[in-house]
């Protein structure tokens, strides 16, 4: 039961990130799903979903905020992304809204960061 609860909540995720605006999928790192917005060569990061894993990857908004996160339990640090505050959220220890708000606060985030010339071609 818990493996349909997982494909349910990826496929659930999954959309949501890509109803965000100039968001795409790529499948990268042994079948991850790394969502970016932006252009194909002008990106940026901001949510990566291993399928069936529970897990989802994004970017807190600052230090105490991600403290706080791993304090209560839902979140952790991401072993290869030590820095830029990347944590992983323990998706069976949130709910749908409470993953996808964390997912787009990452978006949020990053869009900013993306060259000028390209954001202005997005909106």
């Amino acid at each position: 039961m818990q493996l349909l609860y997982a494909v349910s909540m990826d496929r659930k995720l999954t959309k949501i990130a890509l109803a965000f605006p100039a968001t795409y999928m790529t499948e990268q790192w042994g079948g991850a799903h790394v969502f970016k917005v932006g252009t194909k060569t002008q990106f940026k990061m901001f949510a990566i979903l291993r399928p069936g894993a529970d897990r989802l990857t994004v970017k807190a908004p600052d230090a105490e905020i991600r403290a706080m996160l791993f304090e209560v339990g839902v979140a952790e640090a991401h072993s290869h992304m030590p820095r830029g505050n990347w944590m992983v959220l323990l998706l069976d220890k949130l709910d749908l809204e409470d993953a996808a708000e964390r997912m787009r606060v990452s978006y949020d985030l990053v869009l900013p960061n993306l060259p000028k010339k390209v954001r202005d071609t997005l909106c």
